[in-house]
C-alpha cells in the first residue's frame, strides 16, 4: 500500500474513531395535555431551539403530569426531576410571590401586552436573585389570557349571580368570587371537567381556548367574560444547575426562543381565543353553550376588588425580600409601556 493510500486509510479509521454528535436533551415537564394553544406553542418553542441550535440543543416534552403535577412543579423543577417545566404561581403562593404579580388583576385584557411585561419583570434582577435561590431560572411566560366562568346550570350574568354558586377559582380572582359569596371548591383546572359533569362545581374559572382544549363546554351550559384582567403567572422554568451546564450558545438560543416565544403566543392566544369563542357559540359536536358578557360596571367593580389584593401583594412580597411597592410600580408602568407601543405600532406580527 503506498503512502497515498495509507494516509486516507488512516483519516478513514481516525474519522470512524470520533464518537457521534450527541445532542444535550432536556426533559420538560408538563401538567397539562397535548392539545391546545398552549401546547402547541410549547411544542414550537422546543422546535425552535432544536431548530436555532442546529441539533445541538432538545427538548422533550413529558406531558399530562407524567413526571409531576401541578401543585408539584416548583420543587420538582428545583431538584431536578425535570430539567425544565412549567410552574403555575398561584400553587405556590410563598415562592413564587414574585411571578404571582402578573396573576393580579390589573386593568388589562390584551394578551400580548401582558406577557410583554411579564417577561421583562421575570428577568429584573431582584427577581432573578430571588429564584436563583430557589435553583431556579426564568424562561419565558404563558398566558391563558382573560378570566372567564365556565357555568353548568344557571348562567352568570351579573355579580349578583355569583353568591351562592359553588365555583373552583384559584388566586387572587377565586378570593374575590369568595368575597362576593361564592363557595370556593379547591380543584385543579384539569379536574374541572368532572367536577362541572357531577354537579361537585357550578362553575370553573377557565380561559376561553384553555377551557375549550380540555372540553369543559361539553359538560358546561354557558360562558360568561369578565373583562377582568389577564393570567400570566404560568411560565416555563428551568433548573439552575441544568442551566448552568448548557454552554454559552446554548443558553443564548434558549434566551433568544424565550424572547420571541412572547410574540408567538400573544399572536396564537388572540387567534385562539376569538375561535374558541365562536366555535362554543356556534356548536361543537351539535353541542352549543351560551356566551355572556358581564355589564361593564360589574368588570369596573371587579377591578376595584383586586387593589386590596394588590396592595397585599406589595407587603407580601417586602417580607421575602422583594421590594414590593416598587415592583407594583414598575409593573404598572410596563402595561402602560406596551399599550402604548400596541397603539402607537400596532402588534409586531402586522408591522
Amino acid at each position: 500500500m503506498n503512502l497515498k493510500k495509507k494516509l486516507a486509510m488512516a483519516a478513514i479509521l481516525t474519522a470512524s474513531a470520533v464518537p457521534a454528535f450527541a445532542a444535550t436533551v432536556l426533559t420538560y415537564g408538563e401538567p397539562g395535555p397535548n392539545r391546545g394553544s398552549r401546547a402547541k406553542a410549547t411544542e414550537w418553542f422546543a422546535q425552535e431551539v432544536d431548530k436555532r441550535s442546529g441539533g445541538d440543543l432538545k427538548i422533550d416534552i413529558i406531558w399530562g403530569g407524567a413526571l409531576f403535577k401541578a401543585n408539584a412543579s416548583r420543587q420538582s423543577v428545583a431538584t431536578g426531576v425535570a430539567d425544565m417545566g412549567t410552574i403555575i404561581a398561584d400553587y405556590f403562593p410563598k415562592e413564587m410571590v414574585s411571578y404571582s404579580l402578573t396573576n393580579l388583576p390589573f386593568k388589562n385584557q390584551d394578551p400580548w401586552v401582558g406577557l410583554k411585561a411579564s417577561f421583562d419583570h421575570m428577568k429584573s434582577t431582584d427577581i432573578t436573585r430571588n429564584l436563583a435561590k430557589q435553583n431556579l431560572a426564568f424562561v419565558t411566560s404563558y398566558t391563558v389570557s382573560d378570566v372567564i366562568l365556565m357555568c353548568k346550570g344557571d348562567a352568570v350574568r351579573s355579580l349578583a349571580d355569583i353568591k351562592g354558586k359553588k365555583i373552583r377559582g384559584v388566586g387572587v380572582y377565586g378570593k374575590i368570587f369568595g368575597d362576593l359569596g361564592a363557595n370556593l371548591v379547591g380543584m385543579s383546572i384539569y379536574k374541572a371537567y368532572q367536577g362541572l359533569d357531577n354537579g361537585l362545581i357550578d362553575c370553573s374559572q377557565g380561559y376561553k381556548s384553555s377551557s375549550k382544549a380540555l372540553k369543559h363546554h361539553e359538560v358546561a351550559d354557558s360562558l360568561t367574560q369578565l373583562y377582568w384582567g389577564i393570567y400570566t403567572g404560568l411560565g416555563m422554568f428551568i433548573n439552575k444547575d441544568a442551566l448552568a451546564r448548557l454552554t454559552p450558545s446554548q443558553r443564548k438560543v434558549l434566551d433568544e426562543v424565550g424572547a420571541d416565544f412572547i410574540d408567538h403566543l400573544g399572536r396564537d392566544v388572540m387567534n385562539n381565543d376569538n375561535a374558541a369563542i365562536k366555535a362554543m357559540a356556534a356548536g361543537i359536536n351539535g353541542r352549543k353553550i351560551d356566551i355572556f358578557s358581564l355589564p361593564s360596571a360589574d368588570s369596573e367593580k371587579l377591578i376595584s376588588a383586586g387593589e386590596p389584593y394588590i396592595a397585599k401583594w406589595a407587603k407580601n412580597a417586602s417580607k421575602v425580600g422583594l421590594k414590593g411597592k416598587e415592583l407594583v410600580a414598575n409593573y404598572r408602568a410596563l402595561l402602560t409601556k406596551y399599550s402604548k407601543e400596541r397603539d402607537d405600532k400596532g402588534y409586531p406580527w402586522f408591522r
